[in-house]
């Protein structure tokens, strides 16, 4: 396996929010990482990548799927 994307969202929408409001009116994901370059990567190996997921919309945010993950490979 190339990569693992692991996804934690936290919050509850009767809880302070966890940052900033910065879009009013609709939930908005931002990630604290856009890309992760692992380097070369032994095929076989596993390599485990987390990011931070935070709503910074003032409407509660779901997911009506389960959310896409793409792995890059190469460039």
């Amino acid at each position: 396996m190339v990569g693992l994307a692991f996804f934690i969202l936290r919050g509850n929408q009767n809880s302070q929010p966890l940052a900033a409001i910065e879009v009013n009116g609709a939930p908005s994901l931002i990630a604290d990482q856009e890309q992760v370059d692992l380097g070369e990567v032994k095929l076989g190996q596993t390599v485990k990548v987390s990011f931070r997921l935070t709503n910074v919309g003032d409407q509660p945010l779901r997911f009506s799927e389960q959310p896409y993950i793409e792995v890059v490979e190469g460039c």
